[in-house]
């Protein structure tokens, strides 16, 4: 697009355009906990009302989300009529978020909500405009603008992750890329008129070369005050500026002033950090609560809610609450990972909390459907995939089932007892409660069904140093692991490998400070010989992998106990497959994502990076699951898969101690503070899980994810249920959850987008 400068009879040429706005961009934690920066927040927004209502500034944006707005009305809830009559007169905008969350880390019914909960927030405040703002987060997964389109939100603003001019479409969106980021504090500094319109004269000659009739200027950043007497400092600077005119407005304005007309497309998935920071390294920090975050979303959107819904029940303002609470951790810095110690802590008290809410609301939901199992003989199970269900079950009971393999046990009070809210559980009423398999029939998805265990005919055999079924066999000999996929007879050689990298980096980029070093098994145990599942476990220094197969698993379940006693280094799952990997099919918050990648790029031997850039990297992120060469490889909760040569890597661990390297070879310029952070560091024992197939189809690892997850809640029965279909979808469509308004979320795979479909709940 061709940027002109147009004739003024007063002077040569006219001014640029310049629409800039105030703003403060708000971490609701980061590098001071949640507590101190409410107190911050309180001291920040009190100056914002007052510069408004004296009619010093135009106007305030507050960051695209409605969390510190409410965060600051627990504490001035006098000044509501205030905050409602700027947003009515249209000088204060909230919303439409409720935190500014990573998608890439939050699965799409989760994201939605956040937008459901923010849009709620901000309406009844007053707000009606609305923006998909998001310029700080670490690049954008292409459900973000999915939902957006679908919440008739038609204009975004972001920064990381693009390398292009500042106008733009991604999928349908128009968005306005600030090309220098939201962090401009020139007008905060403490300097003369004259000197603050030079600088800021240089500043805008860098975002003028990719701009077109008008430039974006955001004013404010991080927890920064609102700058005093703006207009009057604006209309000073104007004076002094040679080639630029600014003009105090609002975002919206940029999408009134914009021409999207013949800009380039982009169809999402923005991971280019070429000429900014997307910080990858966040996807392997903290992993044991990325883990977590992975179980609580699965099982709040994908079996509490919809179950609520399906059933008629009334616990949607419970499961609102467990929402909210869930999606505080989702802003940005919380779940990335990249925060103190002590913050660390706060996310980890509302997992418990969450944790807590969804334990309870899965027994009252069982005790609400069926109350009576006097003498259980049947086995109930909510399958709340939208895929038949796996022919075993798991069940804690304490009742035995015939045919039942048992796989542990344990003391407590039984359900029957915990939640009837006639009786109170005493001593006496402690018993044995028995986690068991079960083999039954295959199963309608998401529905009902009661089921009689049956008899299982063994298929599952586990010898001292292989384990295998009818589908997969895996051997380890001589430190190496093999396997062979059944249904193809294809034998993958020196298949897994654990490896151990030095990392000199910090929580926001991944530094290698050494080639990876292999760890071998030494040596094999059978821990697990079943009727219905088997497992074989492979130790090496420090880490326990057990491999777990069942009569009817078509893919590996692994699950490595890790006692990590070492600083500052990185594990990872290693699979070693046929041909060097030149592309990867991932799965992101709104379904499968192709890439392109780079197999001979070596972040380790192209290190230090040149100021002021980060190093590309072959690491990306991910939601459970990523596919190559019909190999998919299944995960709880580990965001990050990296690729060398022919080698798909998946992080197990990362350990390191510090917010920000000053020092960090792979990033030249800081992300954040160097505080010490010794919990980053995980020296705990820590448990993981993943697992492999071998597909034909990469649809196939939606189906095979759920099975991981678990889909589905088991249940003891005194009598038999007819059956029931909760909800029948299209073959091409994978259910993701149900909205607000019940409606289905889908995922069309033959268009690869987002649907909403109202929902026609089925009895039959």
């Amino acid at each position: 697009m061709e940027k002109v400068l147009l004739y003024n009879k007063y002077n040569s040429y006219m001014k640029k355009r310049v629409i800039a706005y105030l703003q403060t961009h708000w971490d609701r934690e980061w590098y001071r906990e949640k507590e101190e920066f409410n107190l911050r927040l309180l001291e920040v927004f009190d100056e914002v009302l007052d510069e408004l209502e004296n009619d010093r500034a135009p106007s305030f944006y507050f960051d695209g989300q409605t969390s510190a707005i409410l965060d600051y009305l627990k504490f001035r809830e006098e000044k509501l009529p205030l905050i409602e009559k700027l947003i009515k007169e249209k000088r204060l905008f909230v919303g439409p978020f409720f935190v500014s969350a990573d998608a890439f880390m939050v699965n799409l019914r989760c994201f939605i909500k956040n937008l459901e909960i923010g849009l709620k927030h901000s309406l009844k405040l007053g707000c009606s405009d609305f923006t998909g703002y998001l310029p700080d987060i670490f690049g954008h997964s292409r459900g973000v603008f999915d939902v957006l389109d679908k919440f008739n939100i038609k204009n975004a603003i972001i920064w990381r992750g693009a390398d292009t001019n500042s106008e733009i479409k991604v999928r349908k969106i128009n968005t306005i890329r600030l090309t220098e980021g939201y962090f401009i504090d020139i007008l905060h500094q403490d300097k003369n008129i004259k000197e603050l319109a030079l600088d800021l004269e240089k500043f805008l000659d860098n975002l003028e070369k990719k701009s077109s009739d008008v430039i974006y200027l955001p004013l404010g950043g991080d927890h920064l005050a609102v700058i005093k007497n703006s207009k009057e400092k604006i209309k000073e600077i104007n004076k002094y500026l040679k080639k630029y005119e600014i003009e105090l407005k609002n975002p919206f304005e940029f999408f009134k002033s914009a021409n999207f007309e013949g800009v380039q497309e982009l169809n999402g998935d923005l991971l280019d950090n070429s000429s900014n920071n997307i910080l990858g390294g966040v996807y392997s920090a903290r992993i044991p609560q990325k883990i977590q975050n992975t179980k609580l979303m699965h099982k709040i959107s994908r079996i509490i809610e919809p179950l609520n819904v399906f059933l008629g029940l009334n616990y949607a303002p419970n499961i609102d609450f467990a929402y909210q609470t869930l999606i505080k951790n989702h802003a940005h810095d919380s779940i990335c990972g990249c925060s103190t110690d002590k913050v660390s802590k706060n996310v980890d008290m509302r997992f418990e909390k969450v944790d807590e809410i969804l334990s309870g609301l899965e027994k009252r939901i069982v005790r609400d459907f069926h109350k009576n199992t006097k003498k259980p003989c049947y086995i109930g199970i909510f399958n709340m995939s939208d895929f038949k269900g796996s022919k075993v079950a798991r069940i804690i009971s304490e009742h035995k089932f015939k045919n039942a393999q048992i796989i542990s046990k344990h003391k407590g009070f039984s359900d029957s007892k915990l939640y009837n809210i006639n009786q109170v559980p005493i001593t006496e009423d402690i018993l044995t409660l028995w986690e068991q398999l079960v083999e039954v029939d295959e199963q309608k998805a998401l529905s009902f069904g009661c089921f009689e265990p049956k008899k299982a005919v063994c298929a599952t055999c586990v010898k001292e140093n292989s384990i295998e079924n009818k589908n997969l066999k895996l051997t380890v000999k001589d430190g190496k692991i093999e396997v062979l996929d059944k249904k193809t007879s294809k034998v993958y050689k020196d298949f897994l490998k654990i490896t151990d990298t030095k990392d000199s980096g910090d929580s926001y980029n991944f530094a290698p400070n050494s080639l990876p070093e292999i760890i071998k098994p030494y040596k094999t145990k059978i821990v697990e010989m079943g009727d219905i599942q088997s497992t074989l476990r492979i130790y090496y220094k420090n880490l326990e992998l057990d491999v777990i197969l069942n009569n009817y698993s078509e893919f590996f379940e692994f699950r490595a106990k890790i006692k990590n006693k070492k600083k500052n280094h990185k594990l990872q799952a290693v699979f070693c497959l046929d041909e060097p990997i030149f592309e990867t099919y991932a799965q992101d918050s709104l379904g499968i994502v192709k890439r392109k990648c780079d197999p001979n790029y070596s972040l380790y031997e192209n290190q230090p990076a040149k100021r002021p850039y980060e190093l590309k990297t072959n690491s990306y992120p991910m939601m459970n699951f990523v596919f190559a060469q019909n190999t998919g490889v299944l995960t709880e909760g580990l965001n990050e898969y990296e690729i060398y040569k022919n080698e798909l890597r998946i992080a197990l661990l990362r350990s390191v101690g510090i917010i920000s390297n000053p020092k960090c070879p792979s990033r030249s310029i800081p992300a954040g503070p160097p505080l010490l952070c010794d919990e980053m560091q995980c020296l705990k024992d820590i448990t993981v899980r993943f697992g492999v197939g071998f597909l034909k189809d990469k649809i196939d690892l939606f189906r095979l994810q759920d099975e991981l997850l678990n889909t589905k809640i088991a249940f003891a029965l005194d009598k038999k249920i007819n059956n029931i279909t909760f909800y029948n979808k299209e073959k091409n469509q994978i259910f993701y959850g149900i909205t607000s308004n019940s409606e289905a979320i889908l995922y069309d795979l033959d268009k690869d987008e987002l649907v909403f479909k109202k929902l026609d709940l089925q009895r039959s």
